[in-house]
């Protein structure tokens, strides 16, 4: 499992966003990071996401972690946020050859 958090904005929140990146908390050392992309095509919004992974057993404690990182963005008025759960192809093909095809059983809803 990883959580993907992603931010949307307009290319007039750029210096906003880039100062609410210098105040958010330092990452956990039990949850790493991938990565974080942006995105910027003339006439779109501003996109970025960062990847996270963490052991499933921390999973309460990166939930805490992100609510407080992305709550951090609502400074930003106009900047929108999303943190969501993303499951790997293996657990997911797990549930659909038990032939249960609830692949919502794997989440943990922990991140909404």
């Amino acid at each position: 499992m990883i959580v993907i958090g992603t931010i949307t904005f307009t290319e007039e929140l750029a210096n906003d966003v880039a100062q609410c990146y210098t105040t958010l908390p330092p990452i956990p050392d039990f949850i790493k990071t991938k990565g974080t992309y942006v995105y910027t095509h003339e006439g779109q919004d501003i996109r970025a996401f960062a990847i996270f992974s963490f052991d499933e057993s921390r999973a309460d404690d990166a939930a805490e972690y992100l609510k407080i990182r992305y709550k951090a963005f609502s400074s930003v008025k106009g900047l929108s946020s999303k943190v969501e759960e993303w499951l790997d192809v293996q657990d997911a093909m797990k549930v659909v050859e038990s032939g249960d095809y609830n692949l919502s059983a794997l989440s943990t809803n922990k991140f909404l």
